[in-house]
């Protein structure tokens, strides 16, 4: 993965869709559609508008809520990425879609071995890449001869997806897959960017001697698309129905290295539409309605990240950041104000941070893994600041993840238990005004101390006995939405006189670790928020001494 594929970085906005006779069709968008329409989600998404005050829209984004989806994708924390592939065998980054597939002969394929290294690292989840630039699929396609069944390896029966699919589900992980938007391969055959107008399409498109006949009349789809489009919409249909439950879908906005005049304009509503009526509880990230990207690919969110920001249309059922991507601050009260002019919603968009464990995204064998001081900090400045880790691990030639890079995760997973080993507020004494300030700290992300009134709140803790503080972690209850902007923590220190300013936060949203340069010893802890957009629900208050 390299900067290059994130040309277009843009997310996408749910285009509705209706069901009619075991098939399905767009519809228009907010169309009710002809059968019985699904439960209506939050608004994660407001329309704004250049008419709308600054006031007006930091009103609007404090009503701004997260689906059930995207909080259960937050909660996971932190996510592994595989790259794996052609460019695993032939030592490039970005492939060429000519390669001879034989070249994908992993000699001892494990994913059990994948799936045990990530779980004990930590992980939740992890995505494959099914489908790189290069069109090289990962199993055996029925639209394409790109794939593991050209491959001598297992005498073309091999088929990496099932293998990985099972692999997490049988260690406790949740499936992920990536499947690229850009294909060389197609190019090469006169499929993508051939300059096709959208029409109707229905997916699955048949094949000769298709062994699924009465399973795809029974759920067909017509939607519109490209011809490359359809491509991309059968291999999402073969990979949704036929590897059990999917639990986020990942895109990012490659266009391949073809004439900038022969650029694929992508059938984002189409494949969205598929991706919900095929898997509606995964999250499509970062091209897609739920996750974005941070903007970087060094695993990095921003100081004080938001999940509420402005978003513009980019077409096709998609949004775009409406500030740069890369811009310091997304969701400030400045950058909403900002953004008011090209913005046209405020939209649920948490960030999700990627990078590589290795200096390149596929398994190179000069390369070494980063230190564990390294990954802690990138999991401070990620986890720790309102985002998800990605952190890409690349199998090598055998099909193995790599000796060093399998004990670099578990040394990663135990130094983060040493850096918040146990929280000494949990079922601590807890006072404040507003209500139930014992639920910030019953360590239930789904219970919430709720403060009074915007901008103000003060929550108290009494740990019984003086202890040593250096790390403390926060949590909304984002069911609520993202509230807080500024928050004060304070402590009384033996000796002093009265309350003590330990620190200071503009933003919490899910999750927000700070660190102490320095220990704090107090019995009595207390947070009191002076800056919010509504009633802030502080869900964790932590308070933790690390052992490192």
């Amino acid at each position: 993965m390299t900067v290059s594929r994130r040309l277009f970085v843009s997310a996408a906005v749910t285009t509705a869709v209706a069901a009619s006779s075991g098939s399905l069709a767009l519809a228009a968008p907010g169309s009710a559609g002809t059968a019985a329409a699904a439960a209506p989600e939050p608004p994660y998404r407001i329309p704004i508008s250049a008419e709308d005050s600054p006031a007006d829209i930091v009103a609007k984004a404090s009503r701004v809520r997260p689906t059930e989806r995207q909080i259960a994708w937050q909660r996971l924390e932190q996510t592994a990425f595989l790259h794996f592939g052609v460019n695993t065998f032939t030592g490039l980054e970005w492939g060429t879609g000519d390669e001879d597939p034989d070249v994908f002969r992993p000699s001892g394929l494990d994913t059990d071995q994948w799936a045990r290294a990530l779980r004990d690292g930590g992980f939740k989840l992890a995505i494959l890449t099914v489908k790189h630039h290069d069109g090289f699929v990962l199993y055996p396609s029925r639209y394409t001869r790109h794939s593991v069944a050209s491959s001598s390896w297992r005498d073309g029966k091999g088929d990496v997806l099932r293998a990985f699919a099972d692999s997490l589900r049988r260690y406790g992980l949740k499936v992920g897959v990536y499947i690229s938007p850009a294909d060389e391969n197609q190019y090469l055959h006169g499929v993508y960017a051939n300059g096709s107008a959208r029409s109707p399409r229905t997916i699955p498109t048949p094949v000769p001697g298709d062994d699924r006949a009465s399973a795809a009349a029974a759920r067909s789809f017509t939607l519109d698309a490209t011809d490359y489009g359809a491509h991309m919409l059968n291999q999402l249909y073969e990979v949704l129905t036929e590897y059990g439950p999917v639990d986020e879908v990942w895109f990012d906005g490659a266009q391949g290295r073809i004439p900038p005049e022969k650029v694929e304009t992508y059938d984002w509503d189409s494949w969205y539409a598929v991706i919900r009526a095929l898997a509606p509880d995964a999250a499509v990230a970062v091209r897609g309605p739920d996750v974005r990207w941070v903007g970087n690919e060094g695993g990095l969110a921003r100081e004080d990240e938001w999940s509420v920001v402005p978003v513009k249309d980019a077409g096709n059922g998609s949004v775009d950041y409406a500030l740069p991507y890369d811009a310091p601050d997304q969701g400030s009260r400045e950058a909403l104000a900002e953004a008011r002019e090209v913005a046209r919603y405020v939209q649920w968009w948490p960030a999700e941070c990627d990078v590589s464990i290795r200096p390149g995204w596929f398994f190179h064998e000069d390369e070494q893994p980063k230190s564990v001081e390294q990954l802690t900090d990138i999991w401070f400045r990620s986890v720790g600041r309102n985002s998800v880790l990605l952190l890409n691990v690349p199998p090598d030639r055998r099909g193995l993840l790599p000796e060093a890079d399998v004990a670099r995760l578990r040394e990663f997973r135990e130094r983060i238990g040493r850096e918040l080993p146990e929280d000494l507020a949990r079922g601590a004494r807890a006072l404040g005004d507003g209500r139930r300030p014992a639920h910030a700290v019953d360590g239930d992300p789904d219970t919430a101390w709720t403060c009074p009134a915007p901008s103000r709140g003060t929550l108290t803790v009494d740990l019984g006995e003086a202890h040593e503080v250096d790390r403390i972690r926060l949590g909304e209850e984002i069911r609520r939405g993202q509230q807080l902007e500024r928050a004060v923590i304070e402590a009384r220190v033996p000796g002093g006189s009265g309350w003590s300013l330990v620190t200071e936060v503009h933003t919490v949203g899910a999750g927000r670790v700070l660190t102490l340069a320095t220990p704090v010893r107090a019995r009595e802890w207390r947070l009191r928020v002076t800056g919010s957009r509504g009633a802030v629900r502080l869900a964790e208050f932590g308070l933790y001494r690390s052992r490192v």
